[in-house]
């Protein structure tokens, strides 16, 4: 990517289809897609995002994919996690002002 004021890497990211684990200067950006499979996965099991993430860090390793510390992916997708949750519940408060507004 190449960042800038007025093209931050955020927002580059999420053009992708991918949601960044920090506003600025994110390590790691998950799927969009796969961030709302786990919100809706958490809904029905326990959520337990640094057995899910373990799990994935092995997947990824036996594909040669390393991560440079440990933990690193789980405190990462964490992050991108909790940020879109809450993107998604503030987005979901402002339809519903306009739907409320609007009737």
């Amino acid at each position: 990517l190449a960042v800038c004021q007025c093209q931050p890497a955020a927002t580059q990211l999420i053009q992708h289809g991918v949601f960044p684990c920090a506003p600025v200067w994110p390590s790691l950006a998950v799927s969009l897609d796969m961030l709302e499979f786990v919100a809706e996965l958490f809904v029905h099991v326990t959520p337990n995002e640094r057995a899910w993430a373990a799990t994935l860090e092995k997947y990824l390793n036996v594909r040669s994919y390393q991560f440079a510390a440990k933990d690193s992916l789980h405190r990462r997708f964490a992050n991108a996690l909790s940020h879109y949750q809450m993107l998604v519940r503030l987005v979901d408060i402002e339809i519903s002002k306009i739907v409320d507004l609007n009737r």
